[in-house]
């Protein structure tokens, strides 16, 4: 009896004591799942904010203060490097022409500068249009046979008020750009080394306002170094005498020139000679060379010398006479006298005597400058 007292109490006592502990069991559990949602709450709400950014940055990136994509961005920046290209190119390469353009304005190629100017234009009855006259100066030794001149024309280029810029950023100028007209016209007349060739060029303008400006790059397609060889220099020889403290003449086809030996010495390749070439010219020679034949001093006649005597001493001299071709070491400035070098592969006793040309293979002008 009392054990089956204590049995039922001892099961009274452990159902009570699991009760209890469901009952704490059951509030932990219950905090647990209530702390859990908030962390999940907290949890998609920092997601929810984190995705919004994401999309925020995909949509934004590269856009800058005043709104612009990345896109529009680079797009931006790869116009405006053409247009730099291009206003490079322009300044390298473009002379810019207006009718009421006083003198003349340099032409930049891949043979070197030109000078160009615009004498006037007319109204072409027959084809219709406009006929513009040119004028090129070519300061160089070569002969430009073909070209072509690429370019556009149309009216001047718009007012701009203070502060605002002549780039192509500026929408006035790419406005303006717009408007103009491209134009391709190939040349056949020869530009004649140191002289001023008129021509003329047709432009399919309906007006003279379409013509206000006109510009145009050259890209020379044939061309040749002319030198001749006859006339009043090419076929002169001068004689100079290499202890003679004057100066001699030296003709050329470019005019002539004032050439003076100041000093000869011996090297291991030859003799060296110091001279001074006057150039009275205002263009400088970029290149040039002395061609001739190089040998002892001239003879002398004695006074008891008859002429079969002098004449057969002069014939041995004439024979001893032997070709040369010196390179000069230095260009010959305008308008002074200039200090060069040449070598001739000869002994010193045998370098006393030249007979020979300067021959002119390059020369240039000074780069035009406006008052």
């Amino acid at each position: 009896m009392i054990s089956s007292l204590q049995r039922t109490l001892t099961l009274l006592l452990m159902a009570g004591a699991l009760t209890g502990c469901d009952k704490d069991l059951q509030e932990r559990v219950d905090r647990l799942e209530a702390e859990l949602r908030g962390v999940r709450s907290d949890t998609r709400d920092e997601v929810e904010e984190l995705k919004a950014r994401v999309i925020a940055a995909e949509t934004s990136v590269g856009v800058s203060a005043d709104g612009r994509s990345f896109d529009e961005r680079i797009a931006d920046l790869e116009g405006s490097l053409s247009q730099v290209i291009a206003m490079k190119g322009a300044t390298n390469n473009m002379v810019y022409l207006r009718p009421n353009l006083q003198g003349h304005a340099p032409l930049l190629t891949d043979h070197g500068t030109f000078l160009v100017r615009m004498e006037g234009m007319d109204l072409n009855l027959t084809q219709g249009g406009y006929t513009v006259h040119l004028n090129i100066g070519n300061p160089h030794a070569v002969a430009v046979e073909q070209f072509t001149l690429t370019g556009d024309y149309g009216g001047g280029t718009p007012e701009l008020d203070e502060g605002e810029e002549y780039t192509l950023n500026n929408p006035k100028i790419r406005a303006w750009q717009e408007t103009l007209t491209p134009f391709e016209t190939r040349i056949s007349r020869t530009l004649e080394p140191f002289s001023w060739t008129p021509f003329d060029i047709e432009l399919p303008a309906d007006s003279r306002d379409q013509l206000e400006m006109i510009r145009f790059s050259m890209n020379i397609e044939n061309a040749r170094l002319k030198r001749q060889d006859s006339g009043s220099g090419s076929g002169t020889f001068s004689h100079i005498q290499v202890d003679s403290e004057g100066a001699s003449v030296l003709r050329t086809d470019y005019g002539a020139f004032l050439i003076s030996v100041k000093k000869s010495e011996q090297t291991e390749l030859g003799t060296k000679l110091t001279l001074e070439i006057g150039n009275p010219y205002g263009f400088t020679i970029n290149q040039c060379r002395l061609v001739g034949d190089h040998g002892p001093a001239l003879p002398k006649r004695g006074e008891q010398e008859s002429s079969d005597e002098y004449n057969e001493k002069m014939r041995a001299w004439s024979a001893a006479l032997q070709p040369f071709e010196a390179m000069v070491s230095s260009k010959v400035a305008n308008f002074r006298w200039n200090r060069t070098t040449i070598l001739i592969p000869g002994e010193l006793d045998q370098v006393k005597f030249l007979r020979c040309q300067l021959r002119v293979e390059d020369v240039t002008l000074p780069a035009a400058t406006d008052n």
